[in-house]
């Protein structure tokens, strides 16, 4: 099927079929169900998505089912969303072209928990209703233009959040074992969160202390088993005053995220150790499972 009405409400039956479709109003949303209801699982391959649109995938009932923003449902499209707002921000990665995108409806007496899965990786669950016994359908919310595929497979058998998967070591959660500074190398307490994504050519870095401190950095060479890196820009930071005992390590922070002086190398060690090293500061990382907290209602 295909459809480029803004706000038409568009129903179609299928178990498998490919639809394309477009908002022919940028930022005005266009839904598209299957009139086959969602009794376990189904997926969505992601064969066209127009640049600068954007795709969310889940499950709507037959009241929530409306034109553009009115729509009430379940979505992930990177965050989890009811359709209109953001209601878990940074619940995964953004759905793009060659995405496959899954959802799990798990219905135990009257409550209802749906489960998002991306490339094969399981999100965990996006949703727990409560004393709910509504009929859910499969349902893309779409603002631009994309072409998707729906298909039912068997229904995996994971349902806890996974460890993200990157096409690199570096990318991803991890949260800091230990910190050592100066050139004594001491170390000092540090119960912070390092978050790593590719950006273009390089790759941006956040530390996550009282305060958010984030620049982005290269790979320049290789040092024996070490990646040489080189800051590319300034690091930023939130401006919140910490408590006391956050002051001294926030200072440390800023002067590791600086070129001058700051983190040169990186690595992931043979135990899965992310470091990053520099002549006055090293931190030790293990991976770290970021996990939210489920919506308990849709309105």
């Amino acid at each position: 099927m295909d459809r480029k009405e803004a706000n038409f409400i568009s129903s179609f039956g299928a178990t498998s079929c490919t639809v394309a479709c477009a908002s022919t109003t940028q930022g005005t949303p266009y839904n598209a169900r299957l009139d086959t209801k969602c009794d376990s699982y189904y997926e969505v391959k992601v064969t066209d998505l127009k640049p600068g649109g954007s795709l969310g995938v889940g499950l709507v009932t037959n009241d929530g089912f409306q034109p553009g923003w009115k729509t009430k449902g379940c979505f992930f499209n990177g965050n989890i969303s009811n359709g209109s707002a953001g209601l878990i921000i940074g619940f995964g990665n953004k759905i793009k072209v060659g995405s496959v995108v899954g959802v799990r409806l798990m219905r135990v007496d009257r409550k209802c928990t749906i489960i998002f899965y991306h490339d094969g990786q399981c999100l965990g669950t996006g949703f727990s209703l409560d004393n709910n016994s509504d009929e859910f359908y499969p349902c893309i919310h779409v603002d631009g233009s994309t072409t998707v595929s729906f298909s039912n497979p068997a229904a995996p058998s994971v349902f806890e959040r996974e460890l993200s998967n990157h096409d690199n070591p570096y990318s991803g959660h991890w949260s800091i074992e230990q910190f050592f500074v100066g050139p004594e190398l001491g170390e000092i307490p540090a119960s912070s969160k390092v978050n790593i994504q590719r950006e273009g050519d390089g790759y941006r870095l956040v530390i996550k202390s009282f305060n958010s401190f984030s620049t982005s950095f290269i790979i320049t060479g290789k040092a024996e088993a070490f990646d040489l890196i080189k800051f590319t820009g300034a690091c930023i930071a939130t401006k919140m005053m910490p408590p006391p005992e956050f002051v001294e390590l926030e200072k440390v922070i800023v002067k590791a995220l600086n070129d001058d002086g700051g983190f040169k190398k990186i690595i992931v060690s043979d135990s899965g150790r992310l470091i990053l090293s520099g002549p006055t500061a090293e931190v030790i990382c293990s991976r770290y499972v970021q996990t939210f907290e489920p919506v308990t209602s849709i309105n």
